[in-house]
């Protein structure tokens, strides 16, 4: 897969998490992954990418309009 492709992956994600039309939901979506993948790196490098995908799954479980909408 390009890595441009793997790019616009986690940007739908993080608008997906915000919510759908909610530029603040955007960003915050997209703080929530940094974060994530972040701090998940720190412990184990190859499990980061993972944690950002499940927590994606988990807003939509939870919350699936997203955070802000």
């Amino acid at each position: 897969m390009r890595p441009v492709f793997a790019l616009l992956i986690f940007a739908f994600e993080a608008v997906v998490i915000g919510g759908l039309g909610s530029l603040g939901g955007t960003l915050a979506g997209g703080i929530a992954l940094g974060l994530t993948q972040q701090l998940v790196g720190e412990w184990n490098s190859h499990y980061a990418v993972l944690a950002v995908h499940l927590l994606f799954l988990l807003v939509l479980a939870v919350r699936p309009q997203g955070i802000f909408r």
